[in-house]
């Protein structure tokens, strides 16, 4: 990478959001700390962090082309999923629970600001003792082979700043134990056991898979980034509705958005699955959306839609 290009463009960065910082909307200077500070939480300094190993040729490959950053319009979900990859480190055995509400300022429904919660659950344990299962002791392989890292939940307030989508205004850090996993609903199935949630009965209907929202590593050969299920789900499960924040901040509402991602929970084959329910829709005849996708290395996604009648 040239150094002096990258220097030039993360200067750039930090310059745009420290000159926009006096005009964040009400609700994300307001309500940061009740979302990111929450009991368990720990605040994060995200304008400390050195990012020379975020903003890297390999997570980046096509940057450099462009003034603004290279993950200046993934959405927010999808940005949070890569910084709290990049710094937690990847999971070879991993379940991802995703939460996201774009909230509305009480006094300028045009601003907004969005609110996202990355839980990943180390799967890697629980999947060496289901793959060793009668192995003779001196035959297991050790841990390290399975992924070692902790429970691990991050929480995200971001807004639109300065040609930054999903610019981060708070963070927040928790560990998890496995009994407080073990009491976690991933979207129908406890998010510690291997299988996963499939979703509701009925019928469902393929859709094609999009294509990565913005220039990141959205493949390898071993599957896709967990970043990217995300990045599909969402663009098919909101479509125009993207743009449309969920209310007013300070709603006890529960979230707009669950996203569950699952990274070779179970089985032999290389496998990463995604489960989604959008439960605001804006549709007079649709109450709950839901999405589903698996894909296999780095094979074509398999992707699928159920639209859930709103009650009358």
């Amino acid at each position: 990478m040239d150094a002096q290009r990258h220097t030039g463009g993360f200067a750039l960065a930090v310059l745009g959001g420290a000159l926009a910082m006096i005009t964040l909307p009400a609700c994300a200077a307001a309500g940061a700390d009740d979302f990111t500070s929450a009991p368990g939480y720990v605040a994060v300094d995200v304008d400390t962090t050195a990012w020379d190993d975020y903003y890297t040729a390999e997570r980046f490959p096509g940057q450099g082309g462009s003034v603004f950053m290279p993950d200046a319009d993934l959405v927010a979900p999808v940005r949070a999923m890569l910084l709290m990859e990049y710094r937690e480190g990847a999971l070879p055995h991993a379940r991802y629970r995703v939460t996201y509400d774009m909230l509305s300022d009480d006094t300028d429904p045009d601003a907004t600001v969005s609110e996202v919660e990355v839980t990943r659950i180390n799967l890697g344990p629980a999947f060496r003792e289901q793959a060793l299962e009668g192995v003779p002791v001196e035959h297991q392989a050790p841990l390290e082979a399975f992924g070692v890292g902790p429970h691990v939940s991050w929480r995200f307030q971001m807004a639109p700043i300065q040609g930054m989508t999903a610019h981060v205004v708070a963070a927040g850090r928790r560990e998890l134990s496995d009994a407080q996993v073990a009491a976690l609903d991933c979207l129908g199935a406890p998010c510690a056991q291997l299988d996963s949630a499939e979703g509701p009965a009925g019928n469902w209907e393929e859709r094609e898979a999009p294509a990565a929202g913005a220039d990141y590593r959205a493949l390898t050969v071993e599957g896709p980034d967990p970043a990217y299920v995300v990045d599909q789900l969402l663009s098919v499960m909101l479509g125009e509705d993207g743009p449309q924040s969920t209310g007013p901040a300070g709603s006890d509402q529960p979230p707009r958005i669950t996203l569950v991602v699952s990274v070779n929970a179970g089985g032999q084959d290389v496998m990463t699955t995604g489960l989604g329910r959008n439960s605001v829709v804006h549709d007079d005849a649709i109450g709950t959306v839901w999405v589903r996708s698996a894909q296999h290395a780095d094979m074509p996604a398999e992707i699928s839609e159920l639209q859930v009648p709103r009650q009358r």
